[in-house]
């Protein structure tokens, strides 16, 4: 029997949670013949390998994918080139599934047919449930255009989304490799193709806030390749037959994303690459109409230099005074 759906969980040094993650995808009563999970050990050096291994003696069907290293999206591809499920999500190894979510969600992807389907999620901080994050219910599907400007909410990440395989493979969608932040790059371009997306209301996700992770450890290269994407989405508004609603909206990512990446660097007391003033020129070329941030986009335009300056001691100020 063909699963209705591949869970592919990249894994990279992260043995103190995969085995609470694979563990969740297994938690369901879901028939294991409707689903696979495909763990991709992304050239571990920990003992992430090892845990996954005993967990395959105990459940058979558990496939282990090993690869030298090539990051989160190369981990990714891997999964979907050997997927062969009708669907296809990608959940985070530091992360986990909601018990007994899958019926709801394999009835949901049978029932609609979608393209993408995207779900909630729950954020987890200090092993406290910190935030709640529950998509407005459609009704119908809606197009991946419609879905970008009305329902997305600057939410990008990968693990919200459940694919049709079909649909990334007609389209040759894959993920962008060498880069952080490829779920900002990836998203806006597979919605731009997709015809059918479907939210499903619940928050099904645990999505773990850490040490050590991407979002908290913020390095040159974040920086960088936070630009770098948002060059990628620039190059995207000049897709053929894009809608101005589309572009503008990418426009407004782009210009929102652009101040936080410098608060960013600033934080943490990092110079600005070149790409900062390549990416200003990009903004003021396309005249965004920026409803907030307006002080922040007068200041930099004055001088950029001077913007990340003040915002890095504005911000170790706050910090000295948060300790006092």
């Amino acid at each position: 029997m063909k699963p209705v759906l591949t869970i592919v969980i990249p894994v990279y040094n992260v043995a103190k949670y995969v085995e609470k993650c694979i563990r969740s995808v297994y938690n369901q009563s879901l028939s294991m013949d409707s689903y696979e999970v495909i763990v991709v050990n992304d050239g571990t050096k920990d003992d992430s390998l090892q845990i996954c291994e005993n967990l395959q003696a105990e459940i058979p069907s558990l496939k282990i994918i090993s690869q030298e290293n090539r990051g989160l999206s190369g981990a990714r591809n891997t999964g979907l080139r050997n997927a062969i499920g009708d669907y296809v999500w990608f959940v985070d190894s530091d992360d986990w599934i909601k018990e007994d979510c899958l019926v709801s969600i394999v009835d949901t992807l049978i029932k609609h047919k979608a393209d993408i389907s995207w779900l909630g999620h729950t954020v987890v901080l200090n092993d406290k449930l910190d935030r709640l994050f529950v998509p407005k219910k459609t009704q119908n599907t809606i197009t991946g255009e419609e879905f970008f400007i009305s329902h997305l909410n600057n939410l990008f990440f990968i693990w919200k989304f459940i694919y049709k395989r079909e649909f990334l493979q007609d389209n040759e969608l894959s993920f962008y490799e060498g880069i952080l932040y490829e779920d900002l790059e990836f998203t806006p371009r597979a919605l731009l193709k997709a015809r059918t997306c479907i939210t499903i209301p619940h928050a099904y996700y645990y999505y773990l806030v850490r040490e050590g992770s991407i979002v908290t450890n913020v390095k040159d290269k974040n920086i960088e390749d936070r630009f770098f994407v948002l060059d990628r989405l620039n190059e995207l508004k000049k897709t053929t037959g894009i809608s101005d609603e589309f572009s503008s909206k990418i426009d407004l990512v782009i210009s929102h994303s652009y101040i936080d990446t410098i608060k960013m660097s600033a934080r943490a007391k990092l110079k600005l690459p070149h790409s900062a003033y390549q990416v200003l020129k990009i903004i003021k070329f396309n005249k965004t109409k920026i409803v907030a941030n307006k002080i922040d986009f007068f200041i930099i335009n004055l001088n950029l230099n001077l913007y990340h300056f003040i915002y890095q001691k504005s911000y170790s100020l706050y910090q000295k005074l948060s300790k006092n």
